[in-house]
Formats: structure tokens, C-alpha cells, sequence
């Protein structure tokens, strides 16, 4: 049987889009033997595995020299590449990848649905000419810098918004080499069941038969997410993680929270308000399933929007599929965007739970102005939310710290807010230097999701259990 192998090591998302493979490379010696490499999304270079992994650089360039067929999506066609610029605040950070791709990646940030047209004739391309894909971009480091005639550029995406500004530009997102017989894109989503590239690819290491190319898809759809039909509960518990101001933790405390249910039995999805769905990525990966168009909840305000799908589909969407809870990281901070009208949506994250009637997980953290003025944030939030009739089930305070004084206040606090019916969770800082709009090491992320869901789990199955 043919052989198309995924890496699967640390950072790498094999299930994040639909692809075909039905190897797991993890060890040394197994990519010799494989009739493809595919060298899937995740974050393959920000968590080093050239560095941490020795034997796949060296095993990647024999098969490479000896013409085996590669495939890169996004942080795989990044690795393939001379080195990517890590650093988003203008400062070079490089760290090298393979090189078999001549390219250097610059900051680029894009986080949304793309159209790609294909504007040049290779192995990958045959006959599609002219032809326009549609997909996802979801990427920090993203802009192309080709540095010789040795890579030739096949595919160019139109962006509608790029670096958080409504601005549209055009650049080049798919590659192939023409030393190697080496394909790379930084488009996700064009490579599925139906994909006109990846039959082209397929045919050229011998597999045409449609029901055949199929089956190289089963791996992806043990991992789909599936309706349970009638087994699903009707109604889905809908849980807004949401934070007093930007930078406190939703993403760590959403990924701990879908770890928690997923390990409690619960069937969980996680969605998050506006476009930045980079923030869903430690979760999907903690979870081990694909992203979805649903995951991305449109805010709006006036004739301005960010976000993929109205509210009402996604509600209809994860009912379908039967899901038990539902955990929406919400937008910065819970007040904003709430000065906006939203006659026909919300624009904020206090909007959308009132408006779709949430559960709430609020947050404050610590190491911005101490455990006091923390807590002082918190305690007005939750009375904000307890007046609009909407008392938060679990109140956080992250990146909290000993001290008898402070330990004091977290036990007061916490009588205080318990008198009102809501848990408190206080959790201590974590050593990380991940950070999913700048620099993030998935697996550093699951490590802390676990580390802090040791206090978080009992807390929040039990407020779910008294909310009902």
C-alpha cells in the first residue's frame, strides 16, 4: 500500500484541516519508506522540533535528495523554509527551518477566509490555471520573502484584512521548488477530499482511483467532529470565558476548560468572538479535532464586522451536532465594544451574553496592578453582570501570588463572592512564554491547560451542576 506519512510531533496539528495520511511519524527511520510527506499546520517551528528532534532534519533532506514528494500547510511550509522572523514587534527573532524551500518568513498576521487563484503551471497545479481556491489563513509570521529563482510562486491569495486592519492586499501563499519535488502553502483548507491540488499530488506518486483517495482521508474523519444525533442533549450549555481587559488568560483558561469537560465525558466545542481564531488553536490541539467555520462568532456594528458566521448558525450548528457545552473565548475585555450599537448583532462580549443568554467564566489577572486592584476589578464586573441578570457561575483570578495579606483578601474575596452564589478560583502564575498572538508553543499550552485544570476542573463541573 502506498505510503503518505504526517509528522506528529510536538506542535503539530495533523487534524486540523482535512488531509490525507495513513502513517504517524513520530520516530526515527519511518519517513525513508513514505511515498508523500505531508509536514502539517501547528506551530513546528516555534516549538524547535529541528532542535528537539535531530533525526528529522536529517531524515527530511535524504528523502527530499532522493525526490521524495513533501508537502508543507502553513507552520509545515514554514519549516521547509531558510527561517522564520518570530519576532511581531519589529526586532528580527529568527529561527531557521530545513531550507529546502529558499523563502524567509516575515511577520504577516492574517486570521481569516482568503481566496487563492492559481497563477502558474507545476506538478501541483496541472491544468488548474486560472482557478480560484477558497480557504483560511491563520498565521502571525505569513508574509513570503522568496530569495531565489529556486522557488517558484503558483499561488497568490487576495486578503481582505490583514494586521487587524481592514486593508486588502495580495500576496504569494503557494510554492513549489524547482530543485525538489517540494509543494508548500500557507492556505488551509485547499487540500481536502475534492482538493484539484492534492489529486494532482496523489497522481503523481500513483493513487487516481477516487474511492481509493478516499480512504487516505479516514484518519482525519475518526477525529471529525460528528452529530450524535438523537444521543445529543437538545440544548447545548453555552460557557463566555471573559476577562475584565485584554492579556489576562482566556485563551490558557478556555483550553483548560475544554480539557476539564472533555475529560469529564462531556462532548465540547470551543468557538471564539471576532476573527482572531489563532486564540482556538492550544484548544483544537488539546482536543485533537479540526477548526471550523462555526468556531468564528461574527461581532458587528453598524456596516463593519469581525468574524465568520452569524450567531443564529452557529447556535443551529453546534445543536446539530449535539454538542453538550459549547466554550466562547470572548473579545479583550467584557465592556468592549459595548459602546456600539447593535441593532442587528452585538459588538461586544457583555453584548453576547445577554444577547444569547451565556453562562460566564470571568477573569482578572494579577500581574497587571497586583492582586488588589485585581480583585477590585473583578468584584465590579461581577456586580455588572449579577445587575443585567447574568451572575458569572466561576470568578478567576490568574497570575495570583502568596503573601498573608493577599492571602487574606483571596480568602475574604472569595467568602464574599460565594455568598452570591459564584465559585472563585485563584491560580497561580505559570512559567510560560507562550503567547497565541506573538509566539506560542502548543504543547507549552496543553502543559499549562493541565497544570491549572488540577484546581479548575471540580470547580467548574460543580458550577455547572448548581447553574442548571
Amino acid at each position: 500500500m502506498i505510503k503518505i506519512g504526517v509528522l506528529n510531533v510536538r506542535g503539530a496539528m495533523p487534524y486540523y484541516e482535512e488531509l490525507p495520511f495513513n502513517v504517524r511519524i513520530s520516530e526515527p527511520g519511518m519517513i525513508r519508506d513514505l511515498d508523500l510527506l505531508i509536514l502539517p499546520p501547528g506551530t513546528l517551528v516555534e516549538s524547535q522540533v529541528l532542535q528537539r528532534y535531530g533525526w528529522i532534519e536529517k531524515e527530511v533532506w535524504e528523502y527530499v535528495e532522493r525526490g521524495g514528494f513533501v508537502v508543507g500547510v502553513c507552520s509545515g511550509a514554514q519549516l521547509l523554509s531558510r527561517a522564520v522572523n518570530l519576532n511581531v514587534k519589529g526586532l528580527p527573532g529568527y529561527s531557521r527551518g530545513l531550507g529546502i524551500l529558499d523563502i524567509v518568513f516575515e511577520p504577516l498576521i492574517v486570521t481569516g477566509p482568503v481566496r487563492v487563484r492559481v497563477i502558474d503551471e507545476t506538478w501541483a497545479t496541472r491544468n488548474l490555471v486560472g482557478t480560484e481556491l477558497i480557504g483560511w489563513q491563520a498565521h502571525t509570521y505569513g508574509r513570503m520573502n522568496i530569495l531565489s529563482d529556486d522557488v517558484k510562486v503558483v499561488g497568490v491569495s487576495r486578503i481582505p484584512r490583514y494586521n487587524y486592519r481592514n486593508e486588502e492586499i495580495n500576496a504569494p501563499t503557494l510554492v513549489v521548488s524547482r530543485k525538489y519535488r517540494v509543494f508548500g502553502t500557507m492556505v488551509h483548507g485547499i487540500l481536502g477530499l475534492g482538493s484539484p491540488i492534492m489529486r494532482n499530488i496523489l497522481h503523481e506518486i500513483g493513487i487516481n482511483n477516487e474511492a481509493e483517495i478516499k480512504n487516505y482521508y479516514e484518519s482525519y474523519r475518526e477525529n471529525e467532529w460528528v452529530s450524535r444525533g438523537e444521543e445529543g442533549p437538545g440544548v447545548t450549555r453555552i460557557i463566555t470565558v471573559a476577562s475584565t481587559m485584554t492579556g489576562e488568560g482566556k485563551t490558557l483558561i478556555t483550553s483548560a476548560l475544554a480539557y476539564c469537560l472533555n475529560r469529564a465525558g462531556y462532548y465540547v466545542g470551543v468557538a471564539k468572538l471576532a476573527g482572531d481564531i489563532r486564540d482556538l488553536h492550544p484548544s483544537l490541539y488539546i482536543l485533537n479535532k479540526p477548526f471550523k467555520p462555526w468556531m468564528s462568532i461574527r461581532l458587528r456594528w453598524g456596516s463593519r464586522s469581525l468574524g465568520w458566521v452569524n450567531w443564529r448558525k452557529v447556535i443551529s450548528g453546534i445543536r446539530n451536532l449535539g454538542l453538550d457545552v459549547l466554550v466562547v473565548e470572548g473579545v479583550m475585555g467584557l465592556l468592549t465594544g459595548s459602546s456600539r450599537r447593535y441593532r442587528r448583532g452585538f459588538s461586544s462580549t457583555l453584548d453576547f451574553i445577554r444577547y444569547v443568554n451565556t453562562d460566564v467564566v470571568l477573569i482578572a489577572s494579577a500581574n497587571l496592578d497586583g492582586v488588589e486592584g485585581a480583585l477590585l476589578r473583578l468584584g465590579s464586573y461581577i456586580d455588572l453582570l449579577i445587575k443585567y441578570g447574568k451572575k458569572p457561575i466561576l470568578a478567576i483570578l490568574n497570575n495570583a501570588y502568596d503573601g498573608p495579606h493577599e492571602n487574606r483578601m483571596l480568602k475574604n474575596f472569595g467568602r464574599r463572592i460565594g455568598r452570591l452564589g459564584v465559585s472563585f478560583a485563584a491560580l497561580e502564575s505559570l512559567p510560560m512564554s507562550s503567547k497565541p498572538e506573538e509566539l506560542i508553543d502548543l504543547e507549552d499550552y496543553k502543559e499549562a491547560a493541565i497544570k491549572i485544570s488540577n484546581t479548575l476542573c471540580s470547580t467548574i463541573i460543580n458550577a455547572l451542576g448548581k447553574s442548571r
